[in-house]
């Protein structure tokens, strides 16, 4: 057999196809059909190719492994292979359909060589070249008509501005950290606990006022000497009187007492303990304190004085109470910060529910200890209750969406959604109050808006269209050229443009 193999492009439509097998020498022709071919993607264009067989008086088979093809193939009675080379070695069973006419080709099925065919605007003449020459000006000749009627005819741009309604509610729910779903019906919502350790240091001023030694009384005491030798006398040496309530003085030098019977030496010395009680008479400073007293015998000769007392602030039981009243008030607002900041985006933690459990606290001075100023810091555990804001606008959504009017639809965007921070606790949920507000705008029928406008003149257009959908504002509309003043008379010449109101 004389096989003839022709493969098609992508782009290759059904007329460039006819042409081909017009042109084709052999009486067996062989079809390669890539995938995606335009060719030869309709029942119709199968048939089409099937009946130019017939006319050419040839047989035609399909190399493709496109479902399409096959099953269009098979239903036009074309045979279709998987494989050139199956199409090569496979004897076609081609079955002329009756009644089409037949341009008889020399060529025979047997081998042999080929008659090429005469091209057809060769057999047509000069009577073909001017038919195609005929064609091709009058396909320019459209062309140019289209491009003139582009330009010359009106076309329109129509801008409505649809008027948005606000649709709002308000509703109390509840937050539930045992529940896990929205409770739609009941107005439950899923919540969280957040937990957390603080600690906190606070100073206040001291209120109550007393009096308290001020100053040690100080005075010269009179070392004598028992023995005849000498005597040091180290720092820090205590003496004391021997009547009434004891008063001690410390030696604040170190001094020698000389060498012979009855030698003396001077030693200033201070009062341990501040205030007037220190301040005595002469002589009543008459008792060394340790063994230097078997070596020397002290006597104030002079009166020890200076010792005062003086006006000072301590802690009292109400500076503890006032520490507490500020220490608990710094720790609230410690702990909703502290919250706040370790709650994770788009998450909302209940001010009314955090709550501050105190675990320890400690003060500087206890009460009654002479202090200008009283330090307490306190160790607690904050809690508080927290809500998904997804859970919240999910629940407010659903109501909003209840309340939506007919003819309305949601603006993406828009839905808002505030919890009221004045909620209340009940057992281990909140009540919270949750108003949200999204915009809804008209729903948009472009071919219902449209309809009827052809060949308006501009404000009667205007007023149609706003009586068809509420507007925020006027429509706008654009003609071209400026100077036309009316809508174009086609429908397909107007394009429409919708802003919505956002705000």
């Amino acid at each position: 057999m004389n096989d003839q193999v022709i493969t098609l492009a992508k782009n290759d439509d059904i007329l460039k196809l006819h042409a081909k097998i017009e042109w084709a020498d052999g009486r067996r022709i062989i079809l390669i059909v890539p995938r995606g071919c335009r060719a030869l993607d309709a029942a119709h264009e199968m048939q089409l190719l099937r009946r130019w067989a017939d006319q050419a008086d040839v047989q035609v088979a399909l190399v493709s492994t496109s479902y399409t093809v096959q099953e269009l193939g098979g239903v036009a009675g074309i045979p279709v292979f998987s494989s050139q080379e199956k199409a090569a070695s496979t004897e076609w069973r081609w079955q002329r359909n009756v009644g089409e006419p037949v341009a008889r080709r020399t060529t025979p099925f047997d081998d042999g060589a080929p008659q090429p065919r005469t091209p057809l605007l060769d057999r047509l003449g000069l009577a073909g070249w001017k038919l195609l020459l005929t064609l091709l000006l009058f396909g320019f000749a459209v062309v140019l008509l289209i491009g003139i009627a582009s330009l010359l005819v009106p076309s329109a741009s129509i801008t409505i501005y649809p008027k948005s309604i606000v649709v709002s509610d308000a509703a109390e729910v509840i937050l539930d950290p045992t529940v896990t779903t929205i409770d739609h019906i009941n107005a439950i919502v899923p919540a969280g606990l957040y937990r957390k350790e603080i600690s906190s240091t606070v100073t206040v001023d001291t209120s109550r006022t007393a009096t308290a030694p001020a100053d040690h009384a100080t005075g010269i005491v009179t070392f004598n000497n028992l023995q005849g030798t000498e005597v040091t006398i180290p720092l820090g040496t205590i003496v004391a009187t021997t009547s009434g309530a004891t008063q001690r003085y410390s030696t604040t030098i170190t001094a020698t007492l000389p060498a012979g019977f009855n030698a003396r030496v001077n030693v200033p010395v201070r009062a341990l303990r501040a205030g007037p009680e220190g301040n005595v008479a002469p002589l009543q400073i008459n008792l060394i304190e340790g063994p230097l007293s078997a070596n020397a015998r002290a006597v104030n000769l002079n009166g020890v004085g200076g010792g005062s007392i003086k006006d000072v602030k301590i802690v009292s039981f109400d500076d503890r109470r006032t520490a507490r009243e500020k220490q608990s008030a710094l720790l609230q607002d410690k702990a909703v910060a502290i919250l706040k900041n370790a709650a994770e985006d788009n998450v909302y933690v209940v001010p009314a529910s955090i709550e501050v459990i105190v675990m320890g606290e400690a003060f500087d001075h206890p009460v009654d200890d002479p202090s200008d100023t009283l330090t307490l810091k306190t160790d607690a555990v904050a809690s508080g209750i927290f809500a998904d804001y997804g859970d919240l606008e999910t629940f407010a959504n659903r109501r909003l969406l209840s309340k939506l009017p007919a003819g309305y639809t949601v603006l993406p965007g828009t839905l808002r959604v505030e919890a009221d921070p004045n909620a209340r606790m009940e057992a281990n949920s909140v009540i919270l109050k949750v108003r949200a507000a999204l915009l809804a705008t008209p729903m948009i029928d472009r071919a219902k808006i449209l309809e009827g406008l052809n060949d308006l003149p501009i404000y009667q257009a205007i007023q149609t269209i706003a009586a068809r959908v509420p507007q925020a504002k006027p429509p706008k509309i654009e003609i071209t050229p400026s100077w036309w003043s009316r809508l174009p008379f086609f429908g397909f010449r107007t394009t429409l443009f919708v802003e919505t109101q956002t705000k």
